[in-house]
């Protein structure tokens, strides 16, 4: 990235000139090896999931990750492969658990 461009990115940081974008609207189940993403967290699916496990997923916020990647300038944490794991040999209760924590940046 150019420094002008970088430049020209926190300048408009500064102003306050970002617009915070909206949600997309859930769609199927993503395929196995792609992202998903909630904020600035992002999980590669390198298990199976199931079709419940993705709707509950999806109705925490999670995504799939956009096609045109290469556009994308955004920023994310990585979660770990054993979190994933967690959460989807675990019973609702703890996957609530696992998730809080998840998103609160403590796992």
């Amino acid at each position: 990235m150019g420094l002008l461009k970088k430049l020209n990115d926190r300048v408009r940081t500064l102003i306050g000139i970002r617009k915070v974008r909206q949600l997309p609207v859930p769609r199927g189940k993503p395929a196995l090896g792609t992202s998903i993403v909630l904020d600035n967290l992002r999980i590669r699916l390198l298990h199976p999931i199931d079709e419940s496990f993705w709707q509950w997923l999806s109705s925490k916020g999670w995504r799939a990750m956009a096609l045109n990647v290469h556009k994308n300038q955004r920023r994310y944490r990585l979660v770990p492969e054993k979190v994933l794991v967690q959460m989807i040999l675990a019973p609702p209760a703890e996957r609530e658990r696992i998730h809080g924590q998840l998103t609160q940046h403590k796992v």
